[in-house]
C-alpha cells in the first residue's frame, strides 16, 4: 500500500488482472496487462503504479486515469518476477527467473532509454523479493529457491556487501524483507517461519 494521499491497495491476480481496492471507499477497480501479472510497485507516492511479469515489460499505470502510459521491455528478460521502486522514485529494479537484476533510472526509462544503468548477476536462481532501503543506498535481491540467496547491493557504487550474509550464519530460504524507517535495522522471514532482525552499524536511526 502506498503512503499517499490516495490510499490503495493493489493485488496481482489472473490473466493479467491487477485489483486495486481503495482503503477511503471500498471501491474496486481493475487494471489489465497483455500477459501475466507477477509483481507490483508503487511510485510517485502511490499517484503510479509499476508492474510486469510474463511478457518482460515493465507496465507504468497514471492510477488517477487508471490507464498505462509507457510500457517497454525489460533488457535481457523473458519472464519477470520482481519489482522494486527507490523511495524517491528515481530508481526502480526489476528481477527476473534467470536470476538477473536490472537496476534503471526511471526517468531515462521513460524517455526512452532501455539500458539499464547497472546489471547484477550474484543471484543465480529466480528473484523472488527486491527492496530498496529508506536512503537508496542498499538494494536488498533475493531468491526463495536458494539457501542463503539474499545480497545487499550498495546503490552509489553497485558493489555487493562482501560481509553479507554474515559467516556461519544461515539464512535458509529468504522469502520477504524489509529495512526500519531510519535504516538501522533490517528484517528477513524465511521459509522455516522465521524472521531475522539484523542491525545496520552504517546507521545511526531505526
Amino acid at each position: 500500500m502506498p503512503l499517499s494521499n490516495i490510499p490503495t491497495i493493489a493485488f496481482v491476480g489472473n490473466e493479467g488482472y491487477i485489483l486495486l481496492i481503495s482503503t477511503k471507499t471500498k471501491g474496486i477497480g481493475t487494471l489489465k496487462m497483455n500477459g501475466t501479472a507477477r509483481s507490483l510497485a508503487f511510485a510517485d507516492d502511490g499517484l503510479q503504479l509499476l508492474s510486469s511479469g510474463g511478457d518482460g515489460q515493465v507496465y507504468h499505470w497514471d492510477l488517477r486515469t487508471r490507464a498505462c502510459f509507457h510500457k517497454a521491455v525489460d533488457a535481457g528478460c523473458i519472464n519477470s518476477t520482481s519489482l522494486s521502486t527507490s523511495p524517491n522514485g528515481k530508481l526502480f529494479a526489476a528481477g527476473s527467473d534467470s536470476g538477473i537484476v536490472n537496476v534503471y533510472n526511471r526517468e531515462e526509462f521513460l524517455g526512452g532509454k532501455r539500458k539499464p544503468i547497472k546489471t547484477i548477476e550474484n543471484l543465480t536462481t529466480k528473484v523472488d523479493f527486491l527492496k530498496f532501503n529508506n536512503d537508496a543506498q542498499i538494494l536488498a535481491i533475493s531468491s526463495s529457491m536458494k539457501k542463503n540467496s539474499l545480497k545487499l547491493i550498495h546503490v552509489p557504487s553497485f558493489t555487493v556487501f562482501s560481509n553479507w550474509p554474515p559467516l556461519k550464519k544461515s539464512l535458509q530460504y529468504p522469502l520477504c524483507l524489509d529495512f526500519s524507517p531510519g535504516g538501522g535495522f533490517m528484517a528477513m522471514g524465511n521459509a522455516g517461519g522465521k524472521v531475522l532482525l539484523y542491525k545496520l552499524h552504517h546507521y545511526n536511526h531505526a
